[in-house]
């Protein structure tokens, strides 16, 4: 009798097994990668105590979150961020050293995905719509899982961005969107499939005008109480950047300013965060993505929060209210999955393609070492350094971008001068100025042992054929974006900390509940999520599976 209830019991248990078993689906039927432009770690906990209970709080709660992922490169910057969350690539092999750089082959300074060979779809602006992901040189895991399925899977990139969109989708995607500031329509290019004409889908979503609605309103907080978390008034005189003119504090009357600013103050607001969230919504009905037994991909990467941190800084009330309307917003979002697919059929990750710095003439007043290194006009005297050195005359610096120097070599053959005695004479100039901690060329940092401070992280963000001759590092909370960030605001493109720590939360299909503190770097994103489909990672990863969310 015992042996037949034991037999019983088993049979029991294996039942409940493979009946639990069946209701966990073999691969999720949607990925949403959730990229928040200028996310510092800290946000996830700064603003804690006054966001809602479905945002943050509930992945934090209900996902797996990785709280020491860092960066493993410079420049932290949009561009090279979201094609290392995506190919699990470093720019050392991704080509994609920064957001714009002075590319040999045009003779010119270059945007990262422009790209001449295509045409606008949906607006009249080549600036704005004649982009493509051709200046990438590795695959992303949305191009692997297309591949792993004879392009089964779809794949779909939106943000107000256009790199923000273009590069997370990849090379073969079957559609990106991004902003279009002269008409406040969502536009892709000619060289993305079925783009005769923008889908009639995005023409209807498009014609509901919602940046007219969405700036009709004044901002004003969330909650009308005192943000304790941000310093108030007494940030107001470090809270101007010199992005876009915003007239005294909140709340701020959008109406007027639109008239000044047309729709690119879209971007600068919390409506431009719902506005993204709408159209990732409409692109999930209308594109019919998860609907099949092919798991599909959204790539939705949120810019407003950069265009906010940019102007205000990391300790201005509008920050603060830019993540406490964004999280109501993921929560939004996160409803939707919910009951369009369930948790347990919907994988999401969230991250941040960088952090921000505080404000350096902040930090001055309180006696912290701090400053803006002038890179805008540091070339005329780099220039001059080589004329008095060498006595020839000649404009030998092309152009200096991301703390690279870029040199005319032909000009310099021509005046007799060796490029290495150039770049000598160069690092010794650049090694006396106020606030630069190193200079060195690509050969110096191979040389360099390890473990000195942060060149392996310099050497990460180089490309052999694609960056300049001399690379100088900055000390810490110095930033060479002396056009924007001298007086207030914030930026970013540093390996320290506060570019380069970022969250990075799993959430929903197969994903435990919990938190680690190991050592995790963005480009491990691309192959974790390869080891959890059972595909192949990006050709060019260097990133490794985190093993703590395996288990």
């Amino acid at each position: 009798m015992n042996k037949r209830l034991s037999l019983t019991a088993c049979l029991a248990l294996l039942l409940s097994v493979l009946l639990s078993a069946q209701t966990i689906p073999e691969r999720p039927k949607l990925i949403v990668g959730i990229v928040v432009d200028q996310m510092r770690y800290d946000y996830l906990y700064r603003y804690q105590s006054k966001y809602g209970p479905g945002g943050f709080k509930r992945l934090l709660r209900e996902g797996f979150s990785c709280e020491n992922a860092q960066f493993n490169y410079a420049p932290t910057y949009t561009g090279p961020g979201h094609a290392a969350i995506y190919s699990g690539a470093t720019p050392a092999v991704s080509g994609i050293i920064g957001n714009d750089w002075y590319d040999r082959s045009w003779g010119r300074n270059r945007y990262v995905t422009a790209d001449t060979t295509v045409l606008p779809v949906g607006t009249d602006s080549l600036r704005a719509g004649r982009h493509s992901p051709r200046v990438l040189l590795s695959t992303t895991i949305t191009d692997e899982l297309r591949l792993s399925n004879n392009f089964q899977s779809k794949v779909v990139g939106v943000c107000l961005k256009d790199r923000g969109s273009i590069l997370p989708a990849g090379h073969i995607p079957n559609a990106a969107y991004w902003f279009d500031d002269a008409t406040g329509n969502w536009i892709t290019s000619s060289y993305y499939p079925d783009s005769l004409g923008l889908p009639q889908w995005v023409q209807d979503f498009n014609a509901r005008h919602l940046p007219d609605t969405y700036l009709s309103q004044p901002w004003n907080k969330l909650r009308a109480e005192h943000y304790t978390e941000s310093f108030g008034e007494a940030w107001l005189k470090y809270n101007k950047g010199k992005y876009l003119a915003f007239p005294g504090n909140l709340p701020y009357n959008l109406p007027a300013i639109k008239q000044k600013t047309g729709y690119t103050l879209l971007r600068f607001t919390p409506g431009g965060n719902v506005f993204t969230v709408d159209f990732a919504l409409e692109a999930i009905e209308k594109m019919e993505l998860g609907r099949d037994e092919y798991p599909d991909v959204l790539c939705l990467s949120f810019s407003s929060p950069d265009y906010c941190g940019h102007q205000f800084g990391v300790h201005a009330e509008e920050t603060q209210d830019m993540y406490l309307r964004l999280d109501a917003q993921i929560a939004r979002l996160l409803r939707a999955l919910d009951e369009q697919f369930g948790k347990n059929n919907v994988l999401v990750f969230l991250t941040a393609d960088h952090g921000g710095a505080e404000t350096p003439v902040h930090l001055q007043d309180l006696q912290i070492p701090a400053g803006v290194f002038p890179e805008s006009t540091i070339a005329g005297p780099l220039n001059q350094a080589l004329v008095e050195q060498f006595g020839r005359s000649g404009r030998f610096v092309l152009d200096v971008t991301n703390q690279q120097v870029w040199l005319d070599h032909d000009a310099l053959a021509a005046a007799g001068i060796r490029s290495g005695d150039a770049c000598e004479t160069l690092k010794k100039f650049l090694r006396k100025q106020p606030g630069v901690y190193d200079a060195y060329t690509p050969a110096d940092l191979f040389a360099l042992p390890a473990d000195y401070p942060f060149a392996p992280e310099i050497r990460r963000g180089l490309h052999p054929r694609r960056s300049g001759d001399v690379v100088f590092h900055l000390d810490p909370a110095w930033h060479a974006d002396d056009k924007s960030f001298s007086q207030g605001g914030t930026t970013h493109g540093s390996p320290y900390p506060y570019d380069a720590h970022v969250p990075l939360i799993w959430y929903g299909w197969k994903v435990p509940t919990g938190e680690t503190f190991a050592p995790a770097s963005i480009t491990d994103i691309a192959p974790t999520l390869a080891a959890m489909l059972r595909i192949m990672r990006p050709n060019g990863s260097t990133g490794s599976v985190i093993q703590q969310l395996m288990r």
